[in-house]
């Protein structure tokens, strides 16, 4: 991160839904706001310890409509969608 920027990295990740249309990814829903996404800056995947109750997870880094840039990641297993952090 360049100069200036902050970043929020929440403890308890707060629950969002991450809303698709034919595969494009259009927005994020949290705490009852709907923001929409204008570019998906970056995409990764964390799979560790399969071999037991393993994390499995994509994250995706978002930046809206409304200015907000920040991490979420989807559970692989569960299917739900969290909001890990916010940058500023």
């Amino acid at each position: 991160m360049g100069g200036g920027e902050r970043m929020r990295l929440f403890a308890e990740p707060l629950p969002a839904r991450i809303e698709w249309d034919e595969g494009e990814l259009v927005a994020l829903v949290v705490a009852g706001h709907r923001h929409v996404v204008v570019e998906e800056m970056r995409r990764w995947r964390v799979e560790a310890d399969w071999w037991k109750d393993a994390v499995a997870r994509d994250y995706l880094t978002l930046r809206t409509a409304d200015g907000l840039v920040c991490d979420v990641f989807g559970d692989r297993r569960s299917g739900a969608w969290w909001l890990q952090r916010v940058i500023d």
